[in-house]
């Protein structure tokens, strides 16, 4: 065995050590983040702290940056021609193994994939392989191709990338670096194989198998190069560079985990899409959070105000037991009360779902994004991402209750006694409600009296609501990717996706939505005593104890039409005004693109 082969082994045995080490400290920080608010702060303090590793920008062949879209416009056809996959591939293990920037990358990436399962762990590093390897096939295209070129001067431009192979890495270990180069720089067409291959592959003859292709082990641990038993010999049959022993160097096009369009090679995927992130930039900005104020403000002003009717009909089935169905509701209000009798509440409702989408949706993102990037380790953060969103969405849907609170506690009593309250407006009706509790002056405690109940409410239906929509997304997009094409049919994936989680979130926190509108209507009607005093559990114990266990889910069927109804068109609008004001997750991102360093050749 070389001192090269001992020297990999034991980097490799030192890796393996690293992860399982890494491994159970991540376990022991799942602990203590769960058992000790003090444990959470101290990983943020860790997690800020200034830190000295290198970062991907670093890249030895020339300088990485973070862009927001790709320099190159040509075709996949055309960039697979010229800079073809199993070049890319297999040039992105060699950059694992020698280049220290993607070496710490791809060790970030393990790290960060190493509490997932088995099978899915693979899947997410074949993807991140992947798009890595198309931000590299793109990175090369752009140096060895330009328009019209000749294909002499492409094979001049892959001479200068040999001779910045060499100048960058060699110094490493310069028998294998120049083993693998020319193993690499076979697998271009002929056409554009550099004429300095000569000069660093072996002389010597080697006497080998005819045809020995790599081992199942080898094409799943995408670190790996090829083993000394391989190298570049010139073929003066074939007159080009060829890989002896011959491997079956397959190029196979792919729509599968690795990503839509992907090609599958000897080596590994080369996904679509370069390497991405999210903008680290955006995510500090208090801009960025006013702007996603707005935009839920305004979509859940909307929409809530067109779904009034069914509002209306939902609280009054909730209050009374004289509409045997939605459809008798509708009617007998009709009837009874003519149009104006659909439109009750609505000040309450316009009032308080516009703070609701102020202050859900910024929230929701910062806390998603401190939990994932600041709070939680790498691999705990990845491998908990519905975790992350369900608490995202509880602490958004807690501030937003503070504010709702009272303005639902109006809407609910101008709905249910309108001859009472639809007079004296929103404004009047909060101070009748605020007036009834004679121990303090602002009545806070009778207009926050559903505040448990409505907070209980809101947290389940918010959480389930954010997670359900972005999981039936991820759904819907893996199993029909071309539907991310196109605006129309993204937006209409929106669309059912709002309506899906709306539906369900509606049926999870339908208890909660039940027994905050019997607070109210009885806390109108002093029909509980000392209300004030009594915990949710208990309101919830003698509605149980007066109507009956199916009082839980009174007026379910209306609810979920009106959450799919609302839910839709909040995340349609606010899609829609989050792409008007360039804030949508497109324009939030940055692929990875590296210029190559020819400078001193």
């Amino acid at each position: 065995m070389s001192s090269s082969q001992t020297l990999q082994m034991n980097k490799d045995e030192e890796s393996e050590g690293d992860t399982a080490m890494f491994q159970a400290t991540s376990i022991s920080r799942r602990k203590a983040l769960f058992t000790s608010l003090t444990a959470a702060t101290m990983i943020m303090t860790t997690a800020t702290e200034p830190s000295n590793a290198i970062e991907l920008e670093d890249i030895a062949i020339g300088q990485g940056k973070w862009i927001s879209t790709p320099t190159s416009t040509a075709s996949a056809k055309l960039m697979n021609k010229i800079v073809t996959p199993n070049f890319v591939t297999y040039l992105t293990r060699f950059l694992i193994t020698y280049d220290d920037a993607i070496s710490q990358w791809w060790n970030d990436t393990k790290i960060k994939y190493s509490l997932l399962k088995s099978q899915e762990e693979r899947n997410a590093l074949g993807k991140a392989f992947g798009k890595m390897a198309n931000s590299i096939q793109l990175s090369l295209f752009d140096f060895v191709h330009y328009e019209n070129i000749p294909d002499e001067e492409i094979r001049q431009q892959y001479q200068m990338l040999l001779d910045t192979f060499l100048q960058e890495y060699a110094a490493k270990d310069e028998q294998e670096v120049k083993r693998h180069l020319g193993i690499l720089f076979c697998m271009l067409p002929s056409k554009f194989q550099p004429k300095g291959l000569k000069s660093i592959i072996q002389e010597e003859v080697i006497e080998v198998e005819a045809s020995a292709n790599p081992s199942v082990a080898f094409t799943e641990e995408l670190n790996k190069l090829l083993p000394s038993k391989y190298h570049a010999e010139f073929s003066s049959s074939l007159s080009k560079y060829q890989i002896v022993p011959s491997i079956s160097l397959y190029e196979i096009g792919v729509d599968d985990e690795f990503g839509q369009n992907a090609v599958a090679t000897l080596f590994g995927p080369m996904a679509s899409s370069p390497l991405e992130r999210q903008n680290p930039d955006s995510y500090r900005d208090p801009i960025f959070y006013a702007l996603l104020g707005m935009n839920g403000a305004l979509a859940c002003a909307l929409t809530h105000s067109l779904v009034i009717p069914a509002d209306v009909v939902k609280t009054r089935m909730q209050t009374t037991d004289r509409y045997e169905n939605i459809w008798d509701g509708c009617q007998t209000i009709a009837k009874e009360e003519g149009l104006q009798g659909f439109t009750l509440g609505a000040e309450a409702t316009v009032a308080g779902y516009f703070w609701y989408g102020l202050s859900v949706y910024p929230s929701y993102a910062f806390v998603k994004w401190l939990l994932a990037n600041i709070v939680l380790d790498p691999a705990y953060a990845t491998a908990n991402g519905d975790m992350i969103a369900l608490i995202a969405g509880a602490v958004a849907a807690v501030i937003a209750s503070i504010g709702l609170t009272p303005l639902e506690a109006c809407r609910i009593r101008t709905v249910a006694e309108p001859d009472t309250y639809r007079s004296l407006g929103l404004v009047g009706t909060m101070k009748v409600v605020a007036a009834e509790d004679y121990s303090s002056a602002l009545g806070l405690k009778s207009l926050y009296a559903g505040l448990p109940s409505l907070m209980i409410r809101q947290v389940i239906f918010g959480s389930v609501k954010f997670l359900a929509f972005e999981r039936v997304c991820e759904a819907f997009f893996l199993v029909w990717p071309f539907l991310r094409d196109s605006t129309a049919t993204a937006l209409g994936v929106t669309i059912v996706a709002g309506a899906l989680s709306g539906a369900l979130s509606s049926v999870v926190s339908q208890p909660a939505d039940s027994v905050l509108t019997y607070i109210a209507k009885n806390k109108s009607n002093n029909t509980v005593q000392d209300q004030s005093s009594k915990s949710t559990f208990d309101m919830v114990a003698s509605m149980i104890d007066e109507e009956g266990v199916s009082s839980l889910f009174r007026g379910l069927g209306s609810r979920c039409v009106w959450a799919a109804a609302i839910i839709s068109g909040q995340f349609f609008l606010y899609d829609v005004f989050r792409t008007a004001l360039g804030i949508n997750n497109d324009d939030l991102s940055q692929i990875f693109s590296f210029v190559i360093n020819t400078e001193g050749m």
